[in-house]
This record gives structure tokens, sequence and C-alpha cells, in this order.
């Protein structure tokens, strides 16, 4: 469905019940990555619909159903996309708090939606149980500004919604550098061939962000590694934050570490980390994903 966000901007919203046979444990607001749509996680959503969680999940401006013009996906607006994408979770949160006003929400983020969540975290931390993220990262200052000038810099001279090749070579293409034998551009997201060939053929997948997107981009990031930024983290905040060893997202583990470390240097105290062998970026779409399944279970049972 359509959800009219504060500035006018429509996005869908998909809405995940329980059946009514089943004790309703808390409510799941899902937030997914980039260059991909929320219902690429169908099957982890119905495994936490069975276990009696509600789950809230959207298309984010630019991605998805979210797009209403093909030259829009990688688009978040011309300017403050990214504060705008952090603003839509905050309005859907409200919905969720209208409609379940009595059950405990914890935020899940993949990838750019660990970004967007971590982000969230620290400025609405207060209006979530528990903070869940997956594929995350935490990149060098220096990187981000370099980043965001080159964005800026090439959206002056060509426009906000060019697609810059330079600047994806040097994001996500480098992603694939230290793949042998990659047979795909994405054969980094995951081991499974299967899950690699339908992200391929996904019209809706594997597009290249336009010059303002990446300019939003890496200023979400400087934000949110911003360590004054992530101080304001509620310090009693549980965090789980799962990735895989071979996730070049997360530098094979060590930027991974990094994110655990910055939160925990900031006084986050309720916070784990795992690093799951043999799996790349999506952990959840891995052969062996009942086991990351397993361990979000666990937690969310102590967690909340």
């Amino acid at each position: 469905m359509k959800v009219q966000m504060v500035d006018g901007f429509e996005i869908e919203l998909y809405v995940y019940e329980p059946r009514s046979e089943v004790r309703t444990r808390g409510v799941i607001q899902l937030v997914h990555g980039s260059c991909e749509h929320a219902k690429r996680y169908d099957a982890f959503i119905h495994y936490l619909v069975e276990l009696g969680y509600v789950v809230y999940a959207n298309d984010h401006r630019g991605h998805g159903e979210s797009v209403t013009h093909p030259e829009d996906y990688g688009y978040f607006g011309e300017m403050n996309g990214w504060f705008d994408m952090v603003d839509d979770l905050k309005t859907i949160n409200d919905l969720i708090h209208a409609q379940h006003p009595d059950l405990p929400i914890v935020m899940l983020g993949h990838s750019m939606g660990s970004f967007l969540a971590r982000h969230y975290a620290i400025d609405y931390g207060e209006t979530i149980n528990g903070l869940i993220l997956t594929g995350t990262a935490h990149q060098p200052t220096y990187q981000l500004k370099l980043g965001k000038f080159a964005a800026r810099l090439i959206k002056r001279i060509k426009g906000p919604r060019y697609r810059s090749p330079l600047i994806y070579q040097l994001s996500y293409g480098a992603f694939n550098r230290n793949i042998k034998g990659a047979k795909t551009s994405s054969d980094w997201i995951c081991y499974d061939e299967a899950v690699v060939r339908e992200f391929c053929e996904d019209s809706k997948c594997g597009f290249v962000f336009t010059t303002a997107g990446f300019e939003d981009l890496f200023t979400g990031l400087l934000y949110m590694t911003n360590p004054d930024h992530i101080k304001r983290m509620p310090h009693d905040l549980p965090v789980l934050i799962l990735s895989g060893e071979d996730d070049p997202v997360g530098g094979y583990g060590k930027m991974v570490l990094k994110s655990y470390e910055a939160m925990k240097e900031a006084g986050v105290r309720d916070i784990e980390y795992t690093l799951y062998p043999k799996m790349r970026h999506e952990i959840l779409n891995e052969k062996e994903k009942d086991t990351v399944y397993c361990k979000i279970t666990t937690w969310l049972d102590e967690a909340i």
C-alpha cells in the first residue's frame, strides 16, 4: 500500500501479520539495502511472521514500487534525500506505535538499510526496543569525504540524475575485485548462484545510483559514523551485528568490528556481533541462512 510521508512523497509499505491463532510477540521494522527492494526479504519475513512477529517493510525512495519513473531509481531527491529516508522510517515507526501500542519494536537493517537504521538509532533511538544490523560497515572518514566531494562535483557538472561510471567503480564496482572466478558483477552479494542470478534478472535490482543519490549516501555515512553522533544512541538499546566473513562491504570483517567498537566506545552496553565463515554480503540469503535465522530468533527472545 502507498503511504504518504511528511513531505507528501508516497512510498510503498508492506505489512505482514501473524495468523490469528499465533501469539503476537512484537514488531520488526525491516529496512532493506541499496539497489534492491523489500520483497527480496519475503522468505525471511514469512519466517518471522510464523514466529509471531508483525513485519513492516517499505521500499525506500528511489527503490522498488516507490519509484514511478525509471529515471528515479537511485535518486532520493535533489537535496537532503538521505535525511528524508530516515524521516520516512520515523513516519512508519509512528504508524507502528499507533497500530500496535503495546508491542516492542525491533528495527532490522541490511547493508544501506543498516546505515539508515544506525542513523535512525542516533536520532530516534528511544522509539525502538532493539536494533539488528546485517551487512554493515564503518568506513574511514577520509574515504567518505572524498566520495561525497566527487559526487557533488560531478552532480554540478552532469546534473543530479546523472549516473557516474567512475563513482560506481570506486564504490560498488570494487566489491567484486577479490572474487575469484566471478561469473557476474554481483557475485559479491552471495555464494548461492541462484540468489545472484535472481538479483541480476530482477529489473528493480542492481541499478546505479545517481550523483545525487551517491552524495546522499556519503552524507549519511559521514553522519552515522561521527563519534559525537553515535554517543546519542540510547546506551541501553540492545544491538546485534551480524555479517559474513567474506563480505567485502564489511571489509571482510574489519569494518564490522569497527562498527561494534565505535558503538561500544560511545557507551552502548548491550551489544554483540557474529561473523559467519563462508558467507558473503547477503547472509539472510546464503544456503546456510538457517543458522542466521536461529541466531536472530534467540536474540529476539532475550532482547524483548
